[in-house]
C-alpha cells in the first residue's frame, strides 16, 4: 500500500506526498532488509503514469518473518516511530516515520 506523507526531495527541495514500494530484497546473511521507495507529487500524478519525482533505497535491520509479505513487512516498519535509541544507521531510515498508509 502506498504512504501518504509529506516529503521534501532532497534533489530539488519540492514536495512529494504520495510514496510508493518499488522493490524489496532480503539479506539473510546481514538480516537486512532492502527498501526502493519512489516518491510522487500527488496519487494523481502516479495514477497518471507520471514519472517518481525521486526515489531512494533504505536499509530496515530486520527480515519478515516467515511467510510474512515482505512489502506488508517494509511498509510497516517505514511508518513506525522513530525509537528513543535510535542512531543514524543511514540518513534516509526514517523519513517516512508518521506516514500514513493508504490505498
Amino acid at each position: 500500500m502506498p504512504l501518504q506523507k509529506d516529503y521534501e526531495t532532497p534533489s530539488t527541495g519540492a514536495l512529494a506526498s504520495y510514496h510508493v514500494v518499488q522493490q524489496v530484497s532480503l539479506d539473510y546473511v546481514s538480516t537486512l532488509t532492502g527498501v526502493t521507495v519512489a516518491s510522487y507529487l500527488s496519487k494523481e500524478a502516479k495514477d497518471a503514469g507520471r514519472f517518481p519525482m525521486y526515489a531512494q533505497q533504505i536499509q530496515i535491520a530486520g527480515l519478515p518473518e516467515a511467510g510474512a509479505d515482505a512489502r506488508e513487512f517494509a511498509e510497516a516498519q517505514l511508518v513506525a516511530a522513530i525509537p528513543a535509541d535510535a542512531t543514524a544507521q543511514t540518513a534516509n531510515r526514517y523519513a517516512f516515520s508518521g506516514a500514513q498508509v493508504v490505498e
